[in-house]
């Protein structure tokens, strides 16, 4: 798959797999998401206490695997959480639809996750 046909496969699939190091197994952790592909980025969101996320702030590396095809990536951090949670969602509603993504998705406790891809595997 050409970096081209893996754009196209993160703007088009509903979820991915992202899969991180735990922070006490050392082992894989992984876990399907939703997301959004935008600004040469992949965006997620979660709550504060996933397990993922808490992987990710122990070691920001981790692999994403969309449509067959395992992309190493790290998160970057987001300096102003409340615009970048917005800008998610409203990727979210583009993608998913706004009868599936409502306004609690940005509620307080929810955080917002910058993925930005490595080199291919």
């Amino acid at each position: 798959m050409t970096d081209a046909d893996l754009e196209r496969s993160l703007e088009t699939a509903e979820e991915l797999e992202l899969i991180t190091t735990g922070r006490r197994s050392g082992e894989a952790h992984s876990v399907r998401v939703w997301f959004a592909y935008a600004d040469g980025a992949i965006w997620l969101r979660t709550d504060r206490d996933a397990d993922w996320l808490r992987n990710l702030d122990r070691d920001p590396r981790c692999r994403i695997r969309v449509d067959g095809v395992e992309r190493v990536a790290h998160r970057e951090p987001v300096a102003d959480e409340t615009a970048a949670l917005r800008h998610l969602i409203d990727s979210w509603r583009a993608k998913y639809g706004a009868e599936w993504v409502a306004d609690w998705y940005v509620e307080r406790g929810r955080v917002p996750v910058r993925l930005v891809l490595g080199p291919q595997r």
